[in-house]
């Protein structure tokens, strides 16, 4: 072999199974990503999971904890759209690496503080700092996801990102979860079992940081490129919206589909630990199954979503679509029917609504995917992402209220109502597709 063929060889993409990389990005970099992707779901969803634990600790009155709950969410959220391009204006000159690195350091330096506010005021502050290191994790994560597969491989790539993010909420509601129930009964008061908790998940983090470093792409020599108007991208995807109806109603599948889960983590584990300290539990005990439920819910719908994509592959796009919300409608108003949060109704609809949630992330994906246009594919799913983070937004805080005000119950009847709306919207569309091509045919056989 020539010295030419050996280069050419070298220049290859690598594989990581069935997956074509993309040009410079190692096995070792890939499955390092999947791990992160893995690890960083789990971190996050953890922080929401013991928030009802922390409300009990500081003695917040529980007809506030609702409202808190979805401002703490709501207010990640919104650091997370005034980050995003700062961070990657800052990652195109730097790397990618060191600032996901930088952001989970940042984490870390959140999980160790965050149990220790005395007040919410101090709580609601220590969460602004936490949601700094996050928006910096997610977006490079986000961007290096996009950026380590060849274009050939991209959708079996994304749903192996999606099964990493699954596993990773499981493993947190199933595993993590009970760590303040693993201090509590090894003789630790409860503050200090709730510390140690998020103190062991910041050490995590470091670790996650470190293999980071290791695993992944270095830093490339920048590149000297425009980085395009984020406002003048959401514009322009905003009048694609308008012109083309598909696109527009992608943007509303993402309004409710982020949601969904977010909703869930959020008042699902909060309902349950008020509905167990009222029933005399402990708050650790009440916290361990919280997650043990919600960990059913995640785990029914991580295994359906292959299925959900199968189902969309062979039946017209809208159809599905229309299909997977009318089972994300039905979950989450199975929830809101339930009376008793630590019985055996809740497991039964925490399975279905963990079917419709997945069905409709997975649906949500897939039409945007379709519908993109090539050429301002970055401009559409740039709208779709601030659609999605306007939902969680809007929908956790008036969950929140809703909570406080009407009951546990509350908030899944709105994502319910959401999700129903969703379906309607799609089963119109599906349907004018069918006049069309039914008057098409007409017309061809005229």
């Amino acid at each position: 072999m020539d010295n030419a063929q050996a280069g050419s060889l070298e220049a290859a993409p690598a594989r990581l199974g069935p997956f074509h990389l993309s040009a410079g990005t190692s096995r070792g970099n890939a499955a390092t990503l999947l791990f992160g992707t893995f690890s960083t779901i789990g971190l996050v969803t953890f922080l929401s999971f013991v928030n009802p634990y922390l409300f009990h600790v500081l003695g917040i009155p529980t007809d506030q904890q609702g409202a808190l709950s979805g401002l703490l969410v709501s207010l990640s959220e919104i650091t997370v759209v005034l980050l995003g391009a700062g961070v990657g204006a800052w990652s195109d000159r730097v790397g990618r690496r060191p600032v996901l690195i930088a952001g989970l350091g940042i984490m870390a330096l959140g999980f160790v503080v965050y149990p220790l506010a005395p007040s919410v005021a101090w709580l609601v502050a220590l969460r602004l700092l936490y949601a700094v290191g996050m928006a910096a994790a997610i977006v490079m994560l986000s961007t290096s996801i996009a950026e380590y597969v060849a274009e050939r491989s991209r959708g079996r790539w994304m749903g192996a990102v999606g099964v990493c993010n699954g596993l990773g909420v499981v493993v947190t509601a199933t595993v993590l979860a009970k760590l303040p129930l693993v201090f509590a009964s090894n003789g630790f008061s409860e503050v200090m079992a709730l510390r140690l908790s998020f103190w062991v998940l910041a050490l995590a983090v470091l670790l996650l940081a470190w293999l980071m470093r290791a695993g992944l792409r270095a830093p490339a020599q920048p590149a000297a490129r425009a980085r395009a108007n984020p406002l003048r991208l959401t514009l322009r995807g905003v009048a694609i919206g308008r012109a083309r109806p598909r696109v527009a109603l992608g943007y509303l599948t993402a309004f409710a589909a982020r949601s969904d889960l977010t909703v869930i983590t959020t008042f699902l584990s909060l309902w349950i630990v008020q509905a167990g300290l009222a029933a005399g539990m402990s708050v650790s005990a009440a916290t361990a199954r919280a997650g043990m439920v919600f960990g059913i819910s995640q785990a029914v719908g991580l295994l359906w979503s292959f299925g959900m994509g199968l189902v969309l592959d062979r039946l017209p796009r809208l159809a599905g679509v229309a299909i997977a919300f009318a089972a994300a409608a039905v979950g989450y108003l199975a929830l809101g029917l339930v009376d008793d949060p630590l019985g055996g109704a809740m497991i039964l609809a925490v399975i279905v609504a963990g079917l419709g949630e997945a069905s409709a992330v997975v649906s949500a994906g897939t039409l945007i995917g379709q519908e993109a246009p090539a050429e301002d594919r970055g401009a559409v799913l740039g709208t779709f992402t601030l659609a999605g983070s306007t939902g969680q937004i809007l929908l956790t805080v008036a969950g929140g209220q809703l909570f406080d005000v009407v009951g546990p119950h509350a908030p899944f009847v709105l994502m319910g109502a959401v999700n129903l709306l969703v379906f309607g919207a799609a089963l119109a569309a599906w349907r004018r597709d069918a006049r069309g091509r039914a008057r098409a045919a007409v017309v061809e056989g005229a």
